[in-house]
């Protein structure tokens, strides 16, 4: 009986329509497009007040809420949506920057169910709704359990009723009754711990069978990013060389043969990045010119060119060869539940700074670190 509530359970609290609280619009789009993937509708608000005058003719399944907004912010939004009791079950988790245990604990007792940090990747997102989801449905367990024991001693009570109704008189011989306490008679509590006993032993079921999976969860997750990690450190490349192409066409090639033995279902995101490079101008005969990199030992001062326009480096991020386009096409023909999407970065997120104070700098101690942020990331986001 309790195996068909927790299915139910999780039936009835499967998120379909999330709640962002946000006043930024790139962080409403950002979280958005994540739950797109996951097909959660969303509806956004700008303030938390908008919040709580949206939850007066909707509910949600859980609200994404951001910590700092103008007016009321997001502690006080979570203090008042959990003292309504109308709508004080929705889970709510806090889409914040900050971070440290300090914060947490603060969310956690005003009665934030988790928190999602900014700026969040897909399997975060994941991860903090299968534990939302897990405490939901924890709750309810613990609450039908308690409601089937109280069901159980009335319906003792009423048969024992029932016993003494009859059109005929008849002669009960009955032992002296026990004196009932506050809490009720012993034989009450005996009834009650005997139709407990097999509830409590399901539930142990549950939550071993449970804890196992995550346990297998968390050893593939971990296998995932230590994949991740290795494949990271081989994924640079040169200027003047397609990210997308060559050694980096190999690396992917190598990763799917592997993940597609391991049992890997997901999204494989390949995210390029280009350095800001030291170019000089070489003029041509023709009157032209070419850009070209300059020889190391020489001052910035020779640099004509550091770099290229954002909307250049985004294009050039994701570059890709024809064999790497060939390959990508034709995996997504063979449909082996492992899809590859191409995320460009441009300069925007260098691994390594380069130098504050020019004056004593290089050229080559500059195109070194560019050489550096000249890379190719991969992600890995299983499907759970």
């Amino acid at each position: 009986m309790l195996d068909n509530v927790l299915v139910a359970t999780r039936d009835e609290i499967a998120v379909r329509l999330a709640l962002i609280v946000d006043d930024s619009k790139t962080a409403q789009m950002m979280l958005r497009k994540m739950l797109d993937k996951l097909h959660i509708s969303v509806a956004t608000v700008e303030s938390a007040e908008q919040a709580l005058e949206y939850l007066q003719a909707s509910h949600p399944d859980v609200i994404f809420m951001d910590h700092m907004m103008p007016g009321m912010d997001g502690f006080a939004a979570v203090k008042a949506i959990k003292s309504d009791p109308s709508v004080s079950a929705i889970p709510i988790v806090m889409h914040t920057t900050k971070k440290g245990d300090i914060y947490v604990g603060q969310a956690r007792a005003l009665g934030a169910a988790d928190i999602l940090s900014k700026p969040a990747s897909d399997e975060e997102l994941v991860e903090v709704l299968a534990r939302v989801r897990k405490q939901a449905v924890a709750k309810i367990a613990a609450k039908t359990t308690m409601e089937m024991a109280v069901v159980v001693v009335d319906e003792e009570n009423d048969t024992e009723q029932n016993l003494n109704v009859g059109p005929e008189p008849q002669v009960v011989i009955r032992p002296r009754e026990e004196e009932e306490s506050f809490f009720g008679s012993s034989r009450q509590w005996v009834v009650a711990v005997i139709w407990l006993l097999p509830i409590l032993w399901l539930l142990n079921l549950y939550w071993a069978s449970t804890n196992k999976v995550n346990s297998l969860q968390q050893s593939q997750l971990e296998l995932y990013r230590g994949l991740e990690w290795s494949i990271n450190q081989q994924a640079s490349y040169d200027y003047g060389d397609q990210p997308m192409a060559d050694d980096r066409l190999q690396l992917l090639s190598a990763l799917i043969t592997r993940l597609e033995r391991s049992g890997f279902r997901g999204i494989i995101r390949v995210e390029g990045h280009v350095g800001e490079f030291c170019l000089s101008q070489l003029p041509l005969q023709d009157g032209s010119a070419m850009l070209m990199l300059p020889q190391p030992e020489l001052s910035m001062a020779t640099c004509d060119v550091i770099g290229t326009s954002s909307s250049a480096a985004m294009r050039a991020s994701i570059a890709q060869s024809p064999a790497f386009t060939r390959y990508i096409q034709g995996l997504q023909l063979r449909d082996i539940g492992i899809r590859v999407e191409l995320m460009p970065h441009g300069s925007r997120y260098p691994l390594y700074d380069y130098p504050v104070d020019a004056g004593g700098v290089t050229t080559g101690d500059w195109n070194a670190v560019a050489l550096g942020n000249n890379r190719v990331n991969f992600r890995l986001i299983p499907v759970l």
